[in-house]
């Protein structure tokens, strides 16, 4: 017994529409995947673009300290407050007890004192002139 086409065409409609389904899932899913994907390295270079202007800006806020301490005046500050030097006729005064963080990110320079030879004078001379004779003090 043959059927006629007509009725064998609607046989097929099933297996055309599961077909037609599975492939629109399957690309579907490769879809979804390519897109996550093209998402997911879209935010690692946003997050290397921003880590990559930082480290620029770090480079160049080095680059300014490194050039502010090439400056004599720098150089002359560091070299006394780490290595301790002074120039000739100074004198390096240091106070025990004082917590300071000497160091080149610090703007701590020293006070110089000029070699000037102490006369030793008495309590009571040195209240006299306190009071009564300030300018004798500063000899």
């Amino acid at each position: 017994m043959k059927f006629p086409r007509s009725l064998m065409s609607y046989s097929r409609w099933p297996l055309m529409l599961v077909g037609s389904a599975v492939l629109v899932f399957v690309v579907g899913i490769a879809t979804v995947r390519e897109s996550y994907r093209g998402w997911k390295v879209d935010r690692e270079i946003q997050a290397l673009e921003s880590q990559a202007d930082e480290l620029e800006g770090r480079n160049a806020r080095l680059r300014e300290l490194a050039n502010a301490l090439q400056s004599p005046d720098r150089l002359e500050v560091e070299a006394r407050t780490r290595l301790g030097l002074r120039q000739p006729g100074e004198h390096v005064v240091v106070l025990t007890g004082l917590a300071t963080t000497a160091s080149w990110q610090g703007s701590l320079a020293l006070d110089v004192v000029a070699d000037t030879p102490e006369v030793d004078r008495p309590f009571p001379q040195l209240w006299w002139e306190y009071f009564f004779h300030p300018e004798r003090l500063n000899n």
